[in-house]
This record gives structure tokens, C-alpha cells and sequence, in this order.
């Protein structure tokens, strides 16, 4: 019998690709407009312009992340994600606190990595890649 999902393509890396791109636009745009401040040249930037835009990739990342639930079966990764993106949604929007943002982020982060290997044990050879 021929395996159906086989033509299917494959999104279960959106999530875990989204977390970490989450994760890269917030810190990363703060460490090159430090970077550029160092240099001489001083920018501002839209802080609710990019909280907007990292709000958005947790909710890409956890509707990746529920995609990708879908091919492992495993919730662990799926319910550390909506945690963290709860806390850093509850950060961003209620009380900002330096400690539980990098918390949110590192579960984030630790998330994507946990997805990762449980979608590589669930595949083992039979998911598309």
C-alpha cells in the first residue's frame, strides 16, 4: 500500500523556524542598533512596531508548532510553546520584566530544539524532509 502523506509537503519546520526567527528579530535588531550606536550612528526604532512583528511570529510559531504536533505526537514541545508565547505575549503587552522575557525566549528556544528531535525519532525514515 502506497503511503499517502508522501506527496505531501512537508511544514512541520514552520514552528521551530519561526521561534528561532522570534527570537532573532528581537534580539538581533536590539544588538545591531546597539552595534550601530557604537559607531556613530544613532537610530531609533519603532518599539511597537517590532513587538507587533514578534507577536506575529508567535503566532506563526505556534501554529507551526501545531502543525507539527500533528506529524510527532508528541505535546511537550507544542505546550512549552504556547507557555512561552503566553509569557512573552503577557510581557510584551502587560508587565515588562527583563528576567521572564529572556525566560520566554530560552523556553522558546528550547522548544524548537525539543520539536526538532521529537520529529526526527517520529519519522525515523518515513517523513518527508
Amino acid at each position: 500500500m502506497a503511503n499517502t502523506t508522501s506527496n505531501r509537503k512537508d511544514y512541520s519546520w514552520v514552528g521551530s523556524a519561526a521561534s528561532l526567527l522570534a527570537v532573532l528579530t528581537c534580539y538581533g535588531t536590539l544588538a545591531a542598533v546597539a552595534l550601530l550606536s557604537v559607531m556613530g550612528n544613532g537610530i531609533e526604532i519603532d518599539e511597537s512596531l517590532l513587538v507587533e512583528l514578534v507577536s506575529g511570529l508567535l503566532l506563526l510559531a505556534l501554529a507551526g508548532m501545531g502543525y507539527s504536533y500533528s506529524v510527532h505526537r508528541h505535546p511537550g514541545p507544542l505546550l512549552l510553546s504556547i507557555t512561552s508565547a503566553a509569557l512573552l505575549l503577557w510581557v510584551f503587552y502587560g508587565t515588562y520584566s527583563k528576567p521572564l522575557e529572556l525566560t520566554g525566549f530560552i523556553a522558546l528556544v528550547f522548544a524548537s530544539v525539543w520539536d526538532f528531535r521529537a520529529k526526527k525519532r517520529a519519522c525515523a525514515g518515513n517523513c518527508k524532509r
